[in-house]
């Protein structure tokens, strides 16, 4: 399989959009408007209104506002920075043209998206629109960005904001909308083998980088989880939180916090989004039939948890 995958040609490239916006010459955006929306289509309508806040390049205040966004003191100040973290994409390029050929060589197509690096002074990390995943540079600045700490922005949610964490968020991303969730049944079992497959998907075409990783969990995160998962489960069990419909039920146990509500304060949050994932590698392994797209394309959500016999 791995030869066949070697053989596959395709060459990554991360667009760099974030230099041609902050190194324009603010005199010629009206005339480089045109080129930037013939070259970007849809990434840039939503960059501009839904990111950044300026409108659509279609209005007539669009190059007032992106100038004043462009020129912003702050705002150079935070892209001169991401220039000097990134001053080339080579290792996330390197490490999504693998990923990309593992996609082709598992789903037989070539479609693969655009990748577009910018810079919106914090506002977005990931986002996909159409064929395009954008990619937000600063907030992939490390850990101990001076940035970070004078947002005020959580320890948990800076845990994740370092470069090496780019090629999964971007996997996950646009897995999350080429699998979209299947809402017939709305529930919280529903919800975590969803995104427990997404997870699965994800290290299947980064395998070499360590599942923590690609979940956003240090080593002693990871430890814990290991260590309680039949605790967890016991619990999501007898408290009857698995067919819960409850919205806030099933956010507490896969949404972005600093641990996972119904269990102790030591838990890492999204623990249920871990467990999601349990099963899906139980329901792979029972069923060794089933290739990758197969796993993927199954959206009956309990008939992956009976047929993994998924029991911690």
């Amino acid at each position: 399989m791995e030869a066949e995958i070697r053989k596959i040609d395709i060459n990554v490239e991360i667009q760099r959009f974030d230099r041609e916006l902050f190194e324009m010459d603010p005199d010629s955006i009206p005339q480089a408007i045109g080129y930037l929306y013939n070259k970007y289509t849809d990434f840039l309508e939503v960059f501009s209104y839904h990111i950044i806040s300026v409108g659509l390049p279609s209005e007539r205040t669009y190059p007032r506002y992106l100038e004043i966004f462009i020129t912003d003191y702050l705002n150079r100040e935070v892209y001169k920075e991401t220039r000097r973290v990134f001053p080339d994409l080579k290792q996330e390029e390197k490490a999504l043209t693998q990923a990309f050929k593992r996609y082709i060589y598992n789903f037989g197509e070539n479609k693969i998206p655009k990748l577009v690096a910018f810079v919106s002074r914090f506002n977005s990390s990931c986002f996909t629109v159409g064929n395009y995943v954008g990619i937000g540079l600063d907030m992939y600045l490390g850990t101990s960005s001076e940035y970070y700490t004078r947002l005020d922005i959580p320890r948990y949610m800076k845990a994740i904001m370092f470069r090496e964490k780019i090629p999964s968020d971007v996997i996950y991303t646009w897995a999350s909308e080429i699998f979209p969730f299947h809402d017939s049944v709305n529930n919280a079992l529903s919800h975590m083998i969803h995104q427990g497959k997404i997870m699965y998907f994800t290290h299947s075409l980064l395998p070499d980088q360590p599942e923590e990783l690609i979940m956003g969990y240090n080593r002693d995160q990871w430890r814990w989880l290991e260590r309680n998962e039949e605790m967890m489960w016991i619990t999501l069990v007898e408290n009857k939180l698995l067919f819960s419909d409850n919205q806030m039920d099933i956010k507490k146990l896969t949404g972005v916090a600093p641990f996972t509500y119904f269990f102790t304060d030591e838990s890492p949050g999204r623990a249920g989004i871990w467990i999601g994932w349990q099963i899906v590698k139980e329901f792979a392994k029972r069923n060794p039939a089933l290739n990758l797209k197969q796993i993927m394309d199954e959206v009956d959500y309990q008939k992956i948890l009976q047929l993994s016999k998924y029991n911690p």
